[in-house]
């Protein structure tokens, strides 16, 4: 089979030249120069003429492309262009874009109905098994996604651009469904008890190729080759979905009355605010609409009554549907700023970081050093033993179990956690307090660190100097996780 067979037979057929190279193979960017392809596979070419602007030649018009439905011609890539460019794409700050074009049905049916011609017409010169076309789908990246990118101005990015989603429809689709739900029950007879298959284009992939729906069923029910249809695509939608943004920074926790997430209890609310809604409230309207959706994220956890200093704990906003993918230091002052408004949560360090950085956030739950200070208090005067007692330079040990007070979200184990050092010291102005500097591994509870929990923490603070002592106060004073990186080393 010569190209130039193959082109004339789909001429004849009343394909459109685009159409024409998806049955030549052409890949890449040969799309963008048709006559140059043409040349080079021994194809005579012959411009189309696209009489669409003029409207004197309506009957010169060219027939709507009986395998694409218009997909590809000039009038339906002028029509797209104009639908994207009446959304609100404008409002998005992104400089990427990623298009997904939902197609009918019928769509599909009619390339099914091509590969049959050309079997007929071709023989052996055409695969039962293999489609003899570039899928609708490569060709719409090859094709329509450069003219996109091009008229927006923008890069095609998968991994972090705008989703376009364009949903187009054909007045020949129930009817083509139809036939092909007679065709699939005779092709593929339901079992007794068995549910009938739906219809979907995955089915369609799957099961139907020549090699296992006979040319003869196939025609009972469509027309071979496909017919010129009488109107093109249309569209019933564009919608548009901003990439997720990761926004990064560290917060400190200056209150001993706040709580990390929203605290519901009985179904009220215990606590009025929360770390998690201050710092949402405050940077989230910046790049969303819906704040309900933004999902925080921490490098760990602190009590209620525990607050965070130091250089701060890590935290990350995801942000879906953003319409801001990039962040100016103004701006980002400008948030951390409002949240210090708040005096109960303090931020730095605001950036937008890439979604592959999030996994510092889990390495950092159980992996870093955690530096704590405690202020404990014991029935009767600290001694010198009782500081000796409590003196490791060089840690030790413990056997953790689950805390009583958390066992309503965490299961029950026995953790083995590391106490890196423990250093005692007593206070100036009460001299039954002690103060203990604490550096342990992160996901060591402190305050059973402390008292012990009836024996549940093996050895703790109270088993070591053999007498009662409770936590006055507690504060995170540093976190051993150098992420997200200070801005101004940025």
């Amino acid at each position: 089979m010569k190209n130039q067979d193959l082109v004339d037979y789909l001429k004849y057929c009343s394909v459109c030249q685009f159409c024409q190279l998806r049955y030549l193979k052409a890949r890449g960017n040969e799309y963008q120069n048709k006559q140059e392809y043409f040349d080079r596979v021994n194809v005579d070419y012959e411009e189309e003429i696209d009489w669409t602007g003029d409207p004197a030649n309506k009957k010169k018009r060219q027939n709507v492309c009986p395998t694409c439905l218009g997909l590809f011609s000039e009038e339906f890539k002028e029509q797209l262009l104009q639908s994207i460019e009446n959304t609100d794409i404008d409002k998005y700050e992104c400089d990427g874009i990623v298009v997904a074009i939902s197609i009918p049905i019928v769509l599909q049916l009619r390339q099914l109905s091509m590969w049959y011609a050309l079997l007929d017409k071709f023989g052996d010169n055409i695969n039962l098994d293999r489609a003899p076309d570039v899928s609708l789908k490569e060709a719409i990246k090859l094709i329509l996604n450069p003219t996109i990118c091009e008229r927006l101005n923008k890069s095609y990015d998968i991994s972090n651009g705008l989703m376009l989603t364009i949903n187009l429809s054909h007045s020949e689709e129930q009817e083509g469904v139809s036939q092909l739900e007679k065709l699939n029950s005779l092709v593929y007879p339901r079992k007794k008890g068995q549910k009938s298959e739906q219809i979907s284009r995955s089915l369609i992939e799957k099961k139907y190729t020549p090699l296992r729906v006979s040319s003869e069923l196939f025609k009972n029910a469509f027309v071979v080759p496909p017919s010129i249809p009488t109107e093109s695509l249309k569209f019933d939608s564009v919608s548009l979905i901003g990439p997720s943004t990761y926004v990064a920074g560290r917060y400190r926790k200056l209150s001993r009355k706040l709580s990390h997430t929203p605290w519901v209890l009985n179904g009220e609310r215990v606590m009025d605010d929360s770390i998690e809604e201050i710092i949402i409230r405050n940077i989230a309207h910046y790049f969303c609409d819906d704040q309900k959706k933004v999902n925080f994220m921490s490098s760990g956890r602190e009590d209620v009554d525990v607050r965070c200093l130091g250089a701060g704990r890590p935290f990350v906003l995801e942000i879906p549907n953003a319409f801001r993918s990039s962040l100016s230091s103004a701006l980002a002052r400008e948030m951390e700023e409002n949240i210090d408004v708040s005096q109960k949560v303090s931020v730095r360090d605001i950036q937008i970081v890439k979604r592959e950085e999030l996994i510092h956030i889990k390495m950092g739950e159980e992996q870093k050093r955690k530096c704590y200070r405690a202020l404990c208090q014991i029935g009767n005067i600290v001694t010198v033993d009782i500081l000796k007692r409590l003196d490791f330079q060089n840690g030790f040990e413990i056997q953790q179990k689950t805390p009583i007070r958390v066992l309503h979200r965490r299961p029950l184990h026995t953790r083995p956690r590391t106490v890196y050092s423990l250093k005692p010291s007593v206070c100036r102005q009460n001299k039954n307090l002690i103060i203990l500097d604490i550096v342990t591994q992160a996901g060591t509870y402190i305050k059973e660190l402390v008292h012990g929990e009836f024996g549940r923490t093996v050895p703790s603070v109270a088993s070591l100097i053999g007498q009662h002592i409770d936590i006055i106060a507690l504060d995170v004073v540093e976190i051993d996780l150098d992420w997200p990186p200070s801005v101004c080393t940025l």
